[in-house]
């Protein structure tokens, strides 16, 4: 058929992008410090249920777009200069009682000193739940199995990639980067002491993306304040080898 004789695609699904923002927190429970942007939105078709947040895709507008402005119509986020990356399609016929709708979805994790959630319009509640209280919950469409994905590609990604900075403050100690390690992997990362903390990161020093900064933390408890480090390196940057540790628990189990 010659291409002039094509007719025009007739739409049979709508395209949806959803996104999967998580951030690690400080807190007293380590398993309450990873957690995950939920919304719940004033229709009584959800009956009350949380989704993550999420838009359809107009017509003139890129998947990357789409998640972003998910975030700020949603939740009063600026994810303008946010590093993004596609999670997967979800694609099953009923997954939308409200029709044949495709999702996209993304997965981001941000830095948590400047993030004030605002809900949008049609949305209820905005809020920030711990990632492990979240897993049993029944999600809004297929959100509970998005949200599995996401948690087990950023606990993957985090013992070959640089993933852990971006939760990190500009400036930060060891022992608040393996906090990040122990929210998102296993609790007893904590345990892992400063000697050898230094060692695991020791291929990150001679790089030198990982930078000493030269000062100590500021401190009002006890003890010594620990030094202070700064991350040179790319967002999407990938370690040389696996991290020599391995996990003992997953959030699944």
């Amino acid at each position: 058929m010659h291409s002039g004789d094509a007719q025009p695609l007739q739409p049979n699904a709508v395209i949806a992008v959803d996104v999967v923002l998580f951030k690690v927190r400080h807190s007293e429970h380590i398993d309450e410090a990873w957690q995950v942007l939920l919304v719940q939105r004033e229709d009584a078709a959800f009956a009350g249920k949380r989704s993550l947040p999420g838009v359809l895709v107009r017509a003139e507008e890129t998947f990357d777009a789409a998640a972003r402005r998910a975030l700020h119509t949603k939740a009063g986020l600026d994810a303008a200069g946010w590093y993004l990356e596609q999670l997967g399609t979800f694609s099953a016929p009923d997954r939308d009682t409200r029709g044949r709708v495709v999702s996209v979805a993304h997965v981001a994790l941000q830095r948590t000193d400047e993030l004030t959630l605002v809900p949008g319009g049609g949305i209820m509640r905005a809020e920030w739940a711990p990632v492990r209280s979240v897993f049993g919950e029944e999600l809004a469409f297929d959100h509970d199995a998005m949200l599995g994905a996401a948690v087990q590609r950023v606990q993957s990604k985090l013992r070959y990639s640089w993933l852990a900075f971006q939760v990190l403050p500009e400036t930060f100690t060891l022992p608040q980067l393996r906090a990040v390690y122990a929210a998102i992997l296993d609790a007893s990362l904590l345990r892992l002491n400063t000697s050898n903390l230094k060692k695991t990161f020791a291929p990150l020093l001679a790089s030198g993306a990982l930078v000493p900064v030269g000062e100590r933390a500021s401190t009002t408890g006890a003890g010594r304040p620990g030094d202070l480090y700064r991350f040179q390196g790319p967002v999407a940057g990938t370690w040389e080898r696996e991290l020599p540790w391995q996990e003992g628990s997953s959030v699944n189990e």
